[in-house]
């Protein structure tokens, strides 16, 4: 019976494009490290100091680099890992991942050199941005949300009655609903008024939001300053 051969990979590159660094001088020590990802797992930020590659037995698993590039390698794939850039391993596949490491290096060196403190600024910036949200506003009965739907709908424009009605969703002979519905509720809360105020009965009337309005259109729009 013939065995037969199959070249996996040939390069002097990891998967970034960069050019492997030469091997250390001096008696070699060869590693094989086997990783298990579970679903949903993460390695912590890292880097390694010596050439290393892999075989990603099962599963799917994508290299994340600090500077946001990534490429996911697909079970039976060659990894050849990254030299000194920081990254991470993450398993965003439907099954656990197995990979097979390989490193090459000097007798009790450290191959691999951790960076926890990138995970405390990611979650610094993380609480930042999400204390600089505005809240979400959740309507608590069917008038708040027709109440929302009118704000949003008139904005920062001056705009006439027909319009209002066509942009709720109404026909033009549900005026009773209109005005019962949307715009007697946002009235009563102060939200809405008259573009021509002297003239509440001029046919051509118009309507805008108040200052009151507007400052909740800035908080369903997430509009700022």
């Amino acid at each position: 019976m013939t065995i037969k051969t199959t070249e996996l990979i040939r390069t002097s590159q990891s998967w970034d494009g960069a050019i492997l660094p030469d091997f250390p001088r001096g008696r070699p020590e060869l590693r094989v490290i086997r990783l298990d990802f579970p679903i949903g797992a993460k390695t912590g930020w890292h880097h390694h100091t010596v050439v290393n590659y892999g075989i990603v037995q099962q599963g799917e698993l994508t290299i994340v680099c600090q500077d946001g590039s990534e490429k996911t390698f697909y079970e039976g794939e060659v990894l050849v890992e990254v030299i000194g850039t920081i990254h991470r391993g993450e398993n965003r596949g439907r099954k656990p991942v197995i990979l097979n490491m390989f490193y090459f290096s000097s007798p009790d060196q450290e191959i691999t050199i951790q960076h926890p403190e990138m995970e405390h600024e990611q979650k610094h910036e993380a609480d930042k941005t999400t204390s600089q949200q505005k809240p979400h506003l959740v309507p608590k009965d069917k008038e708040e949300a027709r109440v929302y739907k009118l704000v949003l709908a008139l904005g920062k424009k001056v705009l006439p009655r027909r319009q209002l009605v066509a942009d709720v969703g109404l026909r033009q002979k549900s005026r009773c609903i209109f005005v019962y519905n949307y715009w007697k509720p946002c009235w009563e809360r102060g939200l809405i008024d008259f573009a021509y105020a002297s003239v509440p009965n001029k046919p051509e009337q118009a309507y805008r939001l108040t200052a009151k309005g507007l400052d909740l259109y800035a908080q369903l729009s997430g509009e700022t300053e």
